[in-house]
């Protein structure tokens, strides 16, 4: 079961993205799975955002060469890289897909790395705390405020 990144190219994945972050959005419960067609045009115009930003690199989640998931990391002025967003498709977790693949993104850019969560989403805190534990050893910070927790931590590739 290889994990694997690829870079997000336009063409051949913006469909597939569009769809996916969409039921993200569902998940979430940040859209109602009734909500009109305008919804799909905000799914197209956040998937633009990210392709178009220099400083966000869209990948997809692979395992073999099914689509397991997305993630979108932004590299923020000073070298840190931080986690925008990151989904692995429901029939696929608990699998190891999430947990290798972030190992993989954290290994990607080196430097310090940010992961926020919000503290109301349990299923959420207990993956990227445990995560990021096995990832960072004692080499990880929590901060608390505005409702979220921001994971703090060095990438392993970091010098």
């Amino acid at each position: 079961m290889p994990i694997r990144l690829q870079l997000a190219t336009p063409p051949l994945e913006r469909d597939w993205l569009e769809r996916i972050y969409l039921d993200w959005l569902h998940e979430l419960a940040v859209l109602s799975r009734a909500t009109p067609p305008s919804t799909e045009l905000l799914a197209r115009e956040q998937i633009n955002d990210w392709l178009q930003d220099r400083a966000v690199d869209l990948f997809v989640l692979r395992r073999d060469e099914e689509h397991a998931g997305f993630a979108c990391v932004e590299r923020v002025i000073g070298g840190t890289s931080r986690l925008r967003e990151f989904y692995v498709v429901p029939s696929l977790r608990r699998l190891g897909v999430g947990s290798h693949a972030a190992a993989l993104l954290f290994d990607r850019y080196a430097g310090p790395w940010q992961v926020e969560v919000l503290q109301s989403d349990q299923a959420a805190l207990h993956f990227w705390g445990n995560v990021i534990q096995r990832y960072a050893l004692d080499r990880r910070r929590e901060e608390r405020a505005d409702g979220h927790v921001r994971y703090v931590f060095p990438s392993r590739s970091a010098k």
